[in-house]
Order: structure tokens, then sequence, then C-alpha cells
């Protein structure tokens, strides 16, 4: 995988464990900041999430292997388009910072997996491996 492929990952890893961390044991420091109202169990649920994210995504920079990086990065795409424009249309009608910031982060991240997925694309291509 490559250097800027393994970058992201780390870094998306150590903030969703970092996120889950908050989430699970101290809900109250982002569920205050939600536009959608603090929801002590809600925001322990998206902490949850992150830990059950966290083992797929350290296996597909563990051990590489180029179907299982590309379904890992059609996820981790999709899903940042859906929470992208979740906030997005959250902050349109309630013009709240988090928001901006989430919509703004997530769609960051997409345009990112993108580049790293070409890079990883091109390297196979050059180094003669095809796309299976």
């Amino acid at each position: 995988m490559n250097k800027f492929l393994r970058a992201i990952f780390i870094l998306v890893i150590l903030a969703m464990l970092g996120a889950a961390i908050i989430q699970i044991f101290l809900p109250h420091l982002l569920g205050e900041k939600s536009a959608y109202g603090l929801s002590i169990h809600w925001q322990r649920e998206i902490g949850f999430w992150n830990l059950a994210i966290l083992p797929l995504l350290l296996a597909v920079n563990l051990k590489y292997d180029w179907f299982y990086l590309q379904m890992t990065l059609l996820a981790l795409i999709l899903g940042g388009l859906g929470f992208g424009t979740n906030h997005l249309l959250g902050y349109l009608e309630k013009t709240n910072q988090a928001n901006l910031l989430g919509w703004v982060e997530n769609y960051l991240l997409v345009l990112l997996w993108c580049i790293g997925w070409k890079l990883e694309y091109q390297k196979r291509q050059k180094n003669g491996e095809g796309t299976v």
C-alpha cells in the first residue's frame, strides 16, 4: 500500500479511536455541541460503531490485499459522502458550526481516499499487477 494511503489510514484510526473513547466515556462533550441535541445513548452507539470499524481498518493496513483494500476504500468513501451530506444538510437547516466542520472533514477525507486509491491503482499498473 502506498505511503499516502497508509498515512490517511493511521490518521483515521487514531481519530476514530479518540472519538470512540470520548463518545463512550464522555458522551456529553460531543453531544452538547450537536445540532441534534444531547443523547447520551446515541453518542455511545456512535462510539461503539467506531470501535467495530477499527479492526477492519487495522487489518487492511497489516495485510495488503488489493481487493479488500478497494472494498474498504469504497465503504469509507460511501460513508464519508453519506455522513458529510448529512452534516451539510444539518448545517444548512440549523447553521451549526459542528455540522460545518463535519461536512468539510468528511468530504475532505473522501477526496483523500480517492487520491490514495488512484495512486495505488497507478502503482499497480506500473508494476504490471493489473486490476485483479
